[in-house]
């Protein structure tokens, strides 16, 4: 089954499975719509894009920068779904830098996550 699989996978990564992987559709999208801040976000931008440029950078703006932005969302999910570890980007940097650098470059990127 899959949670087998995910299991060996983890197991040859080095790590033991200690969570159980269920998730509803409800949390899911709660999930997406919680982190995603739709008002806040389109709110704090608005303002800046209608003095800067109007409407149409408005809409020229956004059909510019979704597919890049789209890119960057599908490269992080491709990165989680092959490393599959509870650190999120702290365990990615150690795990895909080299032995020299992931000791020292992890913690720098906690520091930048942990700051903001």
């Amino acid at each position: 089954t899959t949670i087998d699989h995910d299991a060996k996978r983890l197991e040859e990564l080095g790590y033991k499975q200690e969570f159980t992987r269920e998730i509803s559709l409800f949390v899911q999208t709660g999930f997406a719509f919680s982190t995603m801040a739709v008002l806040p976000n389109w709110l704090l931008g608005f303002a800046a894009t209608m003095s800067a440029g109007g409407p149409m950078s408005l809409f020229w703006g956004y059909i510019v920068v979704a597919p890049f932005v789209s890119c960057i969302a599908l490269s992080m999910a491709e990165v989680f779904s092959a490393y599959p570890v509870n650190g999120g980007v702290y365990s990615w940097c150690y795990l895909l830098s080299s032995k020299e650098w992931g000791p020292c470059k992890s913690p720098k990127v906690y520091d930048y996550i942990k700051k903001g």
